[in-house]
């Protein structure tokens, strides 16, 4: 065991509800068999690993429709921080450093895995200042980064709706703040994504990267735990979140971090690419796509069509496909059955609504029963433990299969 954790068991009891990260691997958490079948025959860890950074809602909702096709390239995990963390934008900087250090460490079994860094919206800021101190280690001691994505960056938020109208949220009367959260809601939605949810519901289509049943009956295992994933966000959350974690990541990124970064992405040729809605309202995205790419050497831009902020990986992208196209150390990838660098074509040609949707890999007229998505083709559960940092700043799983 590594020194920096213990078991949570062991761990101190102090009931600080100010701090509450945690690192998972989605997919083990959600049972996806392809995933536990990997775990088990040790495939898993010969795997590159992504580690996505979210946004300041703190879940991995927005791109779980990806994480199945990213995993036939990628071990995936997840951050996710808890609505009564407190901790500050620098903390979650060590906490994301020290997981990797204990999962990539050179006294873990992991090290020398290739690592990709995804950050969504603040997760963009988060993931740039990590990749800038992983960058800055010239021994090469850590991982190695082999690429770097960013998905609507708010290294923008200071020029954004959202730090025009959010703060005053902040400010009104409890009684009256569940109706600024509203007011808030059309920022982070689009014109389709009502309409592709309908789509999936009467069977008239899927995500183009929901192909099989295994896929499936993870999209809806995870949609059937979503009252328990979205928590309502506090005042005092959202009021901690604009000004600890937005603001001051921000402000720390413009006045340093992202002159730093470019020129170590130069020097170590990383990859960079950047993902933009492009009809996010809640930050100038396409604009920040633009100028980092002007900034950052070896990085390519991919505009989401009529994707918005919440929604730019959910239907309207293959992740993975983009990911492989401009990641030259993936295109010679052997573990991908069919690695795609585009979206499939029938997804590509969709208008509107139909835009990154195929028609039902079955051709089915009703979707598949839910029943079926505990079946032991569709789902396979593994064992869980909880390791807590020494420090009790995060904690993280370790899975283990069960046992046929």
């Amino acid at each position: 065991m590594d020194a920096t954790e213990t078991n949570s068991k062991a761990a101190s009891d102090e009931g600080d509800v100010n701090k509450n990260v945690q690192f998972r691997a989605p997919l083990l958490d959600y049972g996806y068999p392809p995933a536990v079948k990997e775990l088990r025959n040790g495939s898993l860890s010969q795997k590159p690993i992504l580690l996505y950074l979210p946004g300041f809602d703190g879940t991995y909702i927005c791109p779980f429709l990806q994480f199945p096709e990213l995993s036939t390239e990628f071990d995936v995990w997840c951050m996710v921080v808890g609505m009564d963390d407190r901790s500050t934008f620098e903390e979650l900087k060590q906490n994301v450093l020290d997981f990797i250090a204990t999962k990539l460490g050179s006294d873990s079994d992991d090290s020398r895995r290739p690592l990709y860094l995804a950050g969504e919206s603040f997760g963009g800021i988060l993931a740039s200042e990590v990749a800038n101190e992983l960058l800055s280690d010239p021994s090469g001691a850590s991982s190695p980064l082999g690429g770097l994505v960013l998905i609507n960056p708010a290294t923008c938020y200071s020029r954004s709706a959202l730090q025009a109208r959010g703060p005053d949220v902040t400010k009104l009367p409890a009684y009256q703040y569940i109706f600024g959260l509203l007011q808030l809601l059309p920022l982070f939605t689009d014109e389709h994504s009502v309409a592709q949810l309908l789509l999936i519901l009467t069977a008239d289509g899927l995500p183009s990267v929901i192909d099989t049943p295994a896929r499936e009956a993870y999209m809806g295992r995870v949609a059937i735990s979503l009252p328990s994933q979205l928590e309502y966000m506090p005042q005092g959350t959202l009021d901690w979140r604009l000004h600890a974690w937005l603001s001051a990541g921000c402000q720390q990124t413009e006045t340093r971090t992202l002159t730093e970064l470019a020129e170590k992405l130069r020097t170590t040729n990383t990859p960079t690419l950047i993902v933009a809605g492009e009809k996010d309202e809640t930050l100038p995205s396409v604009d920040e796509a633009d100028r980092l790419a002007e900034l950052f050497p070896n990085s390519h831009v991919h505009v989401v069509e009529g994707a918005g902020h919440a929604s730019t990986c959910g239907s309207r992208v293959d992740l993975a496909a983009e990911m492989r196209s401009h990641f030259v150390a993936l295109q010679s990838s052997l573990l991908s059955s069919v690695p795609r660098i585009a979206m499939k074509p029938e997804a590509a040609k969709g208008k509107n609504e139909y835009f990154g949707m195929t028609e039902r890999y079955d051709q089915a007229d009703i979707g598949l029963n839910p029943l079926l998505y505990w079946n032991k083709d569709n789902h396979q559960s593994t064992t869980k433990e909880t390791r807590t940092s020494r420090n009790g700043a995060y904690s993280w799983t370790v899975y283990q299969p069960k046992n046929k």
